[in-house]
């Protein structure tokens, strides 16, 4: 499993478009790493901030879902309702992370803006 598989797995061009931002925009800092990752059916790509799985986005046909993780969220830089307030679409899990269905390039690209943002 490579991310060029994780994106094969997305059907829309749109949905694709949003995944190369994510891909792009956590890759060039420098300061993540990100791999593709096979669980029995649930494939996702980790970002990892040193040993810490930070983000994560998981393709679909129509979106991908993108989760802001608990070891991110620890670092208290990123508030959940900062994050709830930009993106009301955004939905906090039982687990205490943020997810957010993104669709298209537009939102993909805000989303990272909003983490640039709260880690600066």
């Amino acid at each position: 499993m490579n991310i060029a598989d994780l994106r094969g797995e997305i059907v829309t061009a749109d949905a694709k478009a949003a995944f190369d931002v994510i891909v792009d925009g956590f890759s060039n800092t420098g300061e993540y790493t990100v791999v593709a990752h096979e669980q029995g059916f649930l494939n996702s790509l980790r970002i990892l901030r040193g040993e810490d799985f930070c983000f994560a986005a998981i393709p679909n046909d129509e979106w991908v879902l993108a989760y802001i993780r608990k070891p991110e969220l620890r670092r208290e830089k990123i508030k959940p309702e900062v994050v709830l307030a930009a993106f009301p679409e955004a939905r906090l899990t039982n687990k205490g992370e943020v997810t957010l269905r993104i669709e298209d390039a537009k939102t993909a690209v805000r989303w990272l803006q909003l983490i640039r943002t709260c880690l600066a």
